[in-house]
């Protein structure tokens, strides 16, 4: 819906304050860091899968959910500037809206499967806002 409206009155809703080339180097640094972050996460997930642990370091040490948090903040943002709209910059946040919906399922999993160790992880570590100063680089084995 949110596209379409940006089709139709595509005029109306251009980003007029900031000069296009730099939302477009904005939209290049986005994209050049949160695609290799995704690649690096979808990575380490599948080892820690295979061993059926649950990842404390590295990401996962500043943020619960590093795969949404990318998504949202890096990659939509930066692929939607490309289009010049704010408003279709409202897209993230409604994503934000459906992450705070359905994560709780995913929560629930996760207590099941690692119980005390994950419900201490859970305190100590964002949902989704990345704590960057709490980063830890402790390599799995």
């Amino acid at each position: 819906m949110i596209i379409i409206v940006n089709h139709l009155f595509r005029a109306n809703f251009e980003i007029n304050f900031i000069p296009y080339k730099i939302l477009i180097a904005l939209a290049i640094f986005l994209l050049s860091t949160g695609v290799p972050l995704y690649i690096a996460t979808l990575k380490a997930l599948k080892v820690a899968y295979k061993r059926q642990e649950l990842i404390t370091n590295g990401i996962f040490s500043i943020c619960r959910n590093p795969l949404f948090a990318e998504v949202i903040f890096l990659f939509l943002p930066g692929t939607i500037l490309f289009f010049n709209s704010w408003l279709l910059l409202t897209i993230p946040c409604f994503m934000y809206i459906m992450f705070q919906i359905f994560i709780h399922r995913e929560e629930y999993l996760m207590k099941t499967e690692f119980g005390q160790e994950y419900i201490k992880y859970k305190s100590n570590t964002s949902a989704i806002f990345p704590q960057i100063w709490k980063y830890k680089n402790d390599k799995l084995q």
